[in-house]
């Protein structure tokens, strides 16, 4: 399989090949198999060491929001696109997406930090590593790009084809819209179930995985569906539920240093 790297979309971020020689810190994740290996939950298929990637954040700022892209070429020639995105404000508790000086190791399967591998090697959990539990294709290539960087002072980097910057920006407001359709209800002696479930069915057009489509009606609808969910199976407490939706972080003002080749 062949293996191809877009340029990356920052001077301070680098993207290479893994190499076990030259990044031995990831080594034993492709062989931690051994039930004994600290490791062993973060082990990932050797068969993915051909087809893995290390970026390395060489600023002096944490990134806090990334999306990044599989193209994959299949034995026809056809093409697909598989996108990843993880960031650091859908969590009440702040972690970087990779802190400034550390390395992610990203596979088909999964993104494993170095600093991560170093915590646990200490006795350490887990927090922080990204599994997507799904087979290395059997494919003609494989082509990776970084589409989108935030780093925590707010500069952005890279295409973002699939406009997630709105996306990440539209989630705040959309939290609050719905945490005060609740407050109103319970301030009224209302039951709230009936006007999240018709704001959860409202006819939406486009997808945000394609590029399109309102990202504030999007998130509205996830996160009175995510309320309704909670409120029918109990999967935790509705205030826990409600103080999390006024509590979602603000992300600072975005800008970019270069524009967008």
């Amino acid at each position: 399989m062949e293996l191809a790297l877009d340029a990356s979309p920052s001077a301070e971020i680098t993207l290479n090949r893994y190499d076990p020689t030259l990044f031995a810190k990831f080594r034993p994740i492709f062989e931690a198999s051994n039930q004994e290996s600290p490791l062993r939950h973060l082990a990932c298929d050797p068969d993915e060491a051909n087809a893995a990637v290390v970026m390395e954040n060489r600023s002096n700022k944490d990134i806090t929001a990334l999306r990044y892209c599989w193209y994959v070429t299949g034995e026809d020639g056809s093409e697909k696109r598989n996108s990843v995105s993880t960031d650091s404000y859908a969590v009440d508790v702040f972690h970087p997406v990779l802190a400034r000086g550390d390395r992610k190791l990203i596979s088909w399967s999964t993104t494993v930090d170095e600093s991560l591998l170093e915590h646990v090697l200490r006795g350490g959990g887990l927090m922080g590593s990204r599994f997507l539990h799904r087979p290395l294709p059997a494919v003609k290539s494989l082509r990776l790009e970084i589409d989108f960087v935030l780093f925590i002072d707010g500069e952005i980097a890279g295409k973002d084809r699939d406009k997630y910057a709105a996306e990440l920006q539209c989630r705040k407001p959309a939290a609050e819209f719905v945490a005060k359709q609740i407050r109103s209800a319970e301030s009224e002696g209302r039951d709230v179930t009936p006007v999240l479930s018709a704001i959860e069915k409202m006819p939406h057009i486009g997808n945000l995985r394609h590029g399109h489509g309102d990202p504030l009606v999007h998130w509205v609808q996830r996160y009175a569906h995510d309320y309704l969910q909670t409120v029918r199976h109990h999967v935790s407490t509705p205030e826990a539920r409600l103080r999390h939706l006024e509590n979602r972080a603000i992300l600072p003002k975005l800008y970019r240093r270069h524009s967008a080749s």
